[in-house]
Parts: structure tokens; sequence; C-alpha cells
């Protein structure tokens, strides 16, 4: 949780949810915060990461890792098919992406998977 340090008592804190840190540019009743705010999105959103042949379970850990640090994952499903796929409901801090999402598990060391804006859970 963010800290806030209050200059006097008139008015409550203000966090900016756009900004990595905040600071009242007039000076006046300053309430400031370094810390980045991520709330759960307004939405869920759905996903589904499909490999080409087979994920190991370090693959898989390192998908749903990855984007635990961009959202909240709420629930994902891994099915092992002839090209598993990972189907997850995120609550995401930006606008994402299907493109967005697939750079993320890319940057990861994750590669060979192409990600979709719509998933299916069977479970």
């Amino acid at each position: 949780m963010a800290g806030f340090t209050r200059v006097n008592g008139d008015y409550l804190p203000v966090a900016v949810y756009d900004a990595q840190s905040y600071t009242n540019p007039q000076a006046v009743n300053s309430v400031s915060s370094g810390l980045t705010v991520q709330p759960q999105g307004p939405k869920l959103q759905f996903f589904t990461v499909t490999a080409t042949g087979a994920l190991t379970g370090a693959q898989v850990n390192t998908i749903v890792q990855t984007v635990q640090q961009l959202a909240t994952v709420y629930m994902y499903e891994y099915t092992d098919t002839t090209n598993d796929t990972l189907a997850m409901a995120v609550y995401p801090v930006d606008a994402w992406t299907a493109a967005t999402l697939n750079t993320a598990v890319a940057g990861a060391g994750v590669s060979g998977t192409t990600t979709t804006d719509s998933a299916t859970f069977t479970n």
C-alpha cells in the first residue's frame, strides 16, 4: 500500500493511477507517493496462449509469472493437447491486446507461442 505524508488536514490523500509518482504541483496540501499503484482493472479480459507443440511446467510458470507482473490473474487453465494452451482471465492494469501479451511472454523467454484475445475454460 502506498504511503502518504500529510502536510495539513485539509485534504484526503490523493493517488494517481497513471503515473509512477505524484506531487501536487502547487505544493499546497502536498501529497506524494513514490509507489506505483496497480488497481484491478474495470473488467476481466480473456487470453489464450497457444504453443507450437508442448509447454514444459517451467514455461507455464514463466507465462503466469510474467502476466502477474502486469496484471492480476483471476484464473488460468492449462490444457495438454497437441499444441498446449494456457487460457487466462486477467484484470489488466493498462489496456492490453493479444500483441502486448505475446510480446511480454516472448520477452520472458518463452518462444513459439501465439496469443489470442479469447479464452475457453472447460473445467
